[in-house]
């Protein structure tokens, strides 16, 4: 039995936010730039921010700021919300082409309004595992921004959940590049995979040599890579191919799937860990299926609980 779910991502939007930072995520409203804050704050503020709260949108207006804390009142009635709640509060301003992201942690909750503690800008949880195979990974040239640009190719995310025949479930999260299909993105919901055909700029990545790392973190938005490996130019986009192990009989607490991810990211910065160069890589659209976090968690309570590679 297979359940199929294909998503059709259209990010030439995407990728221009990415690349040129259209989205600035900060951890303090003081970073944020003051002309877009005025109109936020304050008896003749003119805008509302916006509180996301998993897949859900709700209007708010800011009350007031503190270093690394703001207060705000929901103006939904729909809005439900707990202590110790992560959210996003967005500043979006019709006038700027640049809107601000902060997270954060829900401390106190009233009638009307909350009070909130930001936290680090990369939101979701970081999860921290190693892999006896190590990840493999491609660099993009500059070339495919164009193409995604000028919409010359799409990238198509296939979700697959599989079930093995020993009833193994198996969790498929692929990216590919393809050709332009009539130029028209919805035309491609009406196509199986098997119709379509890799870009040929594509195909000639996929024929070379793929670098290798390991996982240093990893989360539902990115992926931390330990490598050898040394890039220099950020703008490159990169393709990260790599299997987590189905965990069976260990416990039923651990007993987890097995992931498959061939995913496309852009370098966000690149640091240093001993010997080892560590890229910080942003997923180009995160990762909803909130199951992960289960997931992931076992993986990372496995791998300290044997003390070695899965």
């Amino acid at each position: 039995m297979q359940n199929e779910k294909i998503e059709i991502i259209d990010i030439s939007k995407k990728v221009h936010d990415i690349f040129y930072k259209i989205t600035i995520q900060v951890n303090d409203p003081r970073k944020i730039d003051q002309k877009v804050l005025k109109d936020f704050i304050g008896e003749n503020r003119t805008e509302k921010v916006t509180l996301i709260k998993g897949n859900h949108r709700y209007e708010g207006e800011l009350l007031n700021t503190h270093p690394h804390s703001m207060n705000i009142k929901f103006l939904d009635k729909d809005f439900k919300i707990q202590r110790n709640d992560t959210i996003l509060v967005l500043f979006n301003h019709p006038t700027y082409d640049q809107y601000f992201v902060i997270q954060a942690v829900v401390k106190k909750v009233y009638s009307s309004w909350i009070a909130t503690e930001c936290q680090d800008p990369r939101y979701d949880r970081r999860y921290n595992f190693r892999l006896k195979k190590r990840i493999e990974f491609f660099e993009l040239p500059q070339m495919f921004y164009d193409l995604i640009r000028k919409r010359k190719v799409h990238i198509i995310r296939e979700i697959l959940h599989q079930t093995a025949s020993k009833g193994e479930q198996v969790h498929r999260y692929i990216e590919n590049i393809y050709s332009d299909i009539n130029g028209e993105s919805a035309n491609l919901k009406h196509l199986s995979l098997e119709q379509l055909h890799f870009h040929p700029d594509y195909k000639s990545v996929l024929a070379t040599l793929s670098l290798k790392g390991d996982i240093r973190d990893i989360s539902r938005g990115g992926i931390c890579i330990l490598s050898d490996e040394r890039l220099y130019n950020k703008i490159n986009l990169l393709l990260i191919n790599f299997n987590t192990p189905s965990i069976k009989d260990i416990n039923s607490s651990l007993n987890c799937d097995q992931l498959h991810f061939n995913l496309l990211g852009s370098i966000r910065k690149f640091s240093t860990i001993g010997r080892k160069n560590s890229i910080h890589i942003q997923f180009l659209k995160r990762l909803e299926d909130d199951n992960l976090e289960d997931t992931f968690s076992k993986l990372e309570k496995y791998y300290l609980l044997i003390n070695k590679p899965l």
